[in-house]
């Protein structure tokens, strides 16, 4: 019985092994190809009218904010160049860079981005 035991737990554990390998990739040295699995499809790629937790996931990594991480945590520009913010620390002002653009869902150039996007979207 206990040989039964130590042999079902080892094919489990092979098994799982061999699973993980299966789904390992290949590092892309091109870094144009990304892959993710969502629980579902997005109900909409709208990043303003967006509510459902699905939904966020997907726009929300195709859309650039003003500011974002980098790999150690660290608030570094996106679409803003620079920043600044007033003595009494209410108000902060964002310098857009030039030539960021909106793009339509078939890949061509629909406009700039402007203040009033961010605006918009808070």
């Amino acid at each position: 019985m206990k040989l039964k035991k130590i042999l079902g737990i080892t094919g489990v554990a092979l098994l799982g092994i061999g699973v993980l390998a299966a789904c390992s990739s290949k590092s892309n040295t091109s870094g144009t190809t990304y892959g993710y699995v969502y629980s579902s499809d997005p109900e909409t790629l709208d990043y303003i009218t967006s509510n459902t937790g699905p939904t966020k996931s997907v726009v929300t990594n195709g859309v650039d904010g003003l500011m974002e991480a980098d790999k150690y945590g660290n608030l570094v520009p996106s679409v803003a160049e620079d920043w600044s913010v007033s003595k009494d620390g209410l108000t902060y002002t964002y310098k857009i860079r030039k030539g960021i653009k909106w793009y339509t869902s078939e890949g061509e150039e629909y406009a700039n981005v402007t203040a009033k996007d961010f605006v918009t979207g808070l």
